[in-house]
């Protein structure tokens, strides 16, 4: 994996497109890193007429790769990995307000998602628009809800979100 800066024990992994046709293979790399703190940030490259390059990470394969880690963390690492954007979404769902400034002013107002990206980038700003990556995130906020609702409902009850990887591996 290139392209990953430690800083504060905490790994920023500049998540490229062939990263993303490989999460598997993207996660299990960062595992044995053995780092436990990572910020994803998306390869995001624009040709000369302000559209996504060829080498950028596209929306769908984003939503791709980000349920596809989900579903690795959320079966074997909740509480001993932390991916910060799964972390930012479960404190949300918990009710504490997102760690982003919010966009109001563009065409997310009605989205049922937006209370998780505010209008914009979960991770940075690329524009006044849009995000370019809004239907991938849109992928992994609905995908991940039924996960992180019952790791909210575990919180209120005082038991470790934990408890949901023993729960998938019964039902599977």
């Amino acid at each position: 994996m290139t392209g990953r800066h430690v800083k504060a024990a905490i790994a920023h992994s500049m998540v490229s497109r062939q990263n993303c046709l490989q999460p598997q293979r993207w996660y299990r790399e960062f595992r044995q890193t053995g780092m436990t703190s990572v910020q994803l940030i998306p390869q995001i490259e624009r040709d000369e007429s302000g559209n996504l390059s060829a080498g950028s990470v596209q929306p769908e394969e984003w939503g791709a790769f980000l349920c596809a880690v989900f579903d690795l963390w959320v079966r074997e690492d909740i509480s001993a990995i932390q991916i910060h954007l799964f972390e930012s979404t479960l404190a949300i769902w918990r009710g504490y307000s997102p760690q982003i400034a919010s966009n109001m002013d563009n065409a997310c107002g009605e989205c049922s998602v937006q209370r998780f990206c505010h209008g914009t980038c979960p991770e940075s700003t690329y524009s006044e628009d849009k995000n370019v990556l809004c239907e991938g995130y849109y992928r992994f906020f609905t995908y991940s809800a039924p996960y992180m609702k019952a790791m909210r409902d575990l919180l209120k009850q005082r038991r470790s979100p934990r408890e949901l990887m023993a729960m998938l591996s019964q039902a599977s």
